[in-house]
């Protein structure tokens, strides 16, 4: 069954392709009445992402770094509506050209099932801050890393951060406190193998 793909290689490639994306949604809204994330969504990231493109043209150091970070947070929605249309479209390429996105067609020698994430590490990034550093051994066939966090010994929730890189900084979280973490690698397979949980106190 073929499903929804995006790629961008460059700054300018994402916009072209988030353009397109939230284009033809829009205007093929009767197949896409509901998306998830919403168009509003995706047009808001959009419009802070070309801001910060613009500006980071003039080579200041903060508005590269906001660059990067909008151009994250703008590929993790258009990784996630890629799900939903997948679960609209069901392999229709005509359903998936119409919201903008490429397909691909499995062959025989795709990969099989998301390996399970290994040797996740945890360190705090400078005592008193109240920031870990958590990596994991990358995986060259992730799309993303979706990295989940919670209090031991609750039964809260997990929180959950899709992030691009193997390596991300959590910040803000309560000192003396420690925390369960664990990660998934999520590729063509999307389903979550998430690595043995890692406990740190946050000092």
């Amino acid at each position: 069954m073929v499903k929804p793909i995006y790629k961008s290689n460059d700054a300018t490639e994402l916009l072209r392709n988030a353009e397109s994306i939230l284009l033809k949604m829009t205007t093929n809204s009767d197949l896409f009445s509901e998306p998830v994330p919403s168009l509003t969504t995706l047009e808001g990231q959009l419009n802070a992402y070309r801001d910060a493109y613009a500006e980071a043209r003039f080579r200041d150091k903060r508005a590269v770094i906001l660059k990067g970070q909008k151009g994250k947070d703008l590929q993790e929605t258009i990784y996630r509506l890629s799900h939903y249309v997948d679960a609209v479209a069901k392999g229709d390429e005509a359903v998936i050209v119409a919201a903008g996105f490429s397909f691909t067609r499995p062959t025989t020698n795709r990969i099989g099932r998301t390996p399970q994430a290994e040797n996740l590490r945890i360190e705090n990034v400078q005592v008193g801050t109240g920031i870990l550093r958590v990596r994991v051994k990358p995986w060259k066939h992730a799309r993303l890393y979706q990295f989940e966090y919670r209090k031991r010994g609750t039964e809260e929730p997990w929180t959950s951060i899709l992030h691009s890189n193997s390596m991300l900084e959590i910040r803000d979280l309560e000192m003396m406190y420690t925390y369960e973490f664990r990660v998934s690698y999520l590729g063509t397979d999307t389903t979550t193998n998430f690595s043995d949980i890692v406990n740190a106190l946050v000092v």
